[in-house]
C-alpha cells in the first residue's frame, strides 16, 4: 500500500451498525474469528499484539469442534463473499451464537443487515492483503483493544525509509524462492512476508520459525543435497532483540553455519515494540513484493488465479 493509503487506514475510525452494543460484545471470555487469507491476518496480528488475548482464528468452513466459556464469534471477510467465512457466519446464526461481522460488502453484509447483526463496514477498493489495517482496526475496535495499534506519530515507523528498505530487499530476492524465518513469537511477521511475496510478487514463498525448523526443514535446504532446488532458495531471517536469548543464539548460529554451507541467507533487524513491528513488516514486505512483481513483469495488485479458483467453486 502507498503512504496515503497507509495513513488513511491507520486513522480509520470504525463504527458499529445494528445488533449488540459494543459493551455487550466486550463481556465474552473467548473470541473465535472466522476468516481466510488477508482478512484472517487481522486475527493473527491481534494475537501477536497481545499474546495473552483469548482469540483463535478459524480458517476453514463451519465452526471449530470445541469452544469454552462465553464465546463471541467474529466473521471477517473483506469482500464479504468468502465461501468459508459465509459458512462460519451461517452456522453461527443457525446455532444462535453471538456474532459480529466485519466486511466491506457482499453477501456477508446482506446477512448482517437482514438479521440485525452488529457489524463494522470498512472502505472498499482494495485487495484484502492491502486492507489489513482497516480490518485490524475494526477488529480491535470491536473487542475494545484499540490501544494495541497506535496512530502514526513522531517516533513511529518512517514510511518512506521502511518502504525503500523493503524495495532493496525485493531486488535481493528477485528470481529466488524466499524462505522467511523468525522466532515462534514473531511467526505472524514471517507469514506476512510470505503472503506478500505470494500474492503481490506472484512467486512461491514459505515461512517457518525457530526452534522448530532446526529439527526438520533446515536439513532440506542444503544446496549440496538439495541440488538445483537448494540453489533457488534464499532465507530471510527476521531478527528481534526482544526474542528469547536461546532462540536468538540459535538464529545466529544458523546464519553462520548455513552461510558456510552455501545457503543464501539475509537478515533483517526488526524495530522494538510489537505495533511498530507489524507496521514495519506490512510496509517493508509490501515494498519488497512490489519490486519482485515489477522485475517479473506481472501486475502486483491482481490475483487472477485466486479469483478464477473462487469463481470455479
Amino acid at each position: 500500500m502507498d503512504e496515503k493509503t497507509f495513513k488513511d487506514q491507520m486513522s480509520f475510525e470504525p463504527r458499529f451498525e445494528g445488533g449488540l452494543s459494543r459493551e455487550e460484545v466486550a463481556r465474552y471470555d473467548n473470541v473465535i474469528v472466522g476468516g481466510m487469507g488477508g482478512s484472517g491476518l487481522a486475527a493473527r496480528i491481534l494475537f501477536f499484539l497481545d499474546q495473552t488475548f483469548p482469540v483463535w482464528l478459524h480458517d476453514d468452513y463451519s465452526l471449530p469442534a470445541k469452544s469454552e466459556g462465553r464465546v463471541l464469534y467474529v466473521a471477517i471477510s473483506y469482500s464479504g463473499n468468502t465461501a468459508e467465512t459465509l459458512s462460519f457466519a451461517k452456522e453461527t446464526l443457525a446455532k444462535k451464537y453471538s456474532l459480529v461481522i466485519i466486511t466491506s460488502g457482499g453477501a456477508l453484509l446482506e446477512i448482517a443487515r437482514e438479521n440485525n447483526i452488529l457489524h463494522v463496514l470498512v472502505p472498499t477498493g482494495f485487495q484484502p492483503r492491502n486492507a489489513v489495517v482497516y480490518m485490524l482496526r475494526a477488529l480491535l475496535y470491536t473487542l475494545k483493544r484499540e490501544e494495541l495499534l497506535k496512530e502514526p506519530s513522531e517516533g513511529f515507523v518512517d514510511y518512506q525509509k521502511v518502504y525503500k528498505e523493503g524495495r532493496a530487499i525485493g531486488h535481493d530476492f528477485a528470481k529466488k524462492i524466499p524462505l522467511i524465518y523468525a522466532s515462534r513469537s514473531n511467526q505472524v511477521l514471517a507469514h506476512i512476508w510470505k503472503v506478500m511475496f505470494n500474492e503481490t510478487g506472484k512467486i512461491p514463498a514459505f515461512d517457518n520459525y525457530f526452534p522448530e525448523l532446526t529439527h526438520n526443514e533446515m536439513q532440506g535446504i542444503l544446496p549440496k543435497t538439495a541440488g538445483t532446488l537448494g540453489e533457488q532458495l534464499k532465507v530471510l531471517l527476521l531478527l528481534d532483540e526482544e526474542d528469547d536469548d536461546r532462540v536468538s543464539h540459535e538464529m545466529n548460529i544458523f546464519q553462520d553455519i548455513a552461510s558456510s554451507q552455501g545457503i543464501n541467507v539475509a537478515s533483517l533487524e526488526l524495530p522494538p515494540g510489537s505495533a511498530s513491528q507489524v507496521i514495519y513488516t506490512l510496509i517493508a514486505a509490501g515494498g519488497a513484493a512490489q519490486v519482485v512483481a515489477e522485475l517479473g513483469g506481472v501486475k502486483a495488485d491482481e490475483v487472477p488465479f485466486i479469483e478464477f479458483f473462487k469463481k470455479s467453486l
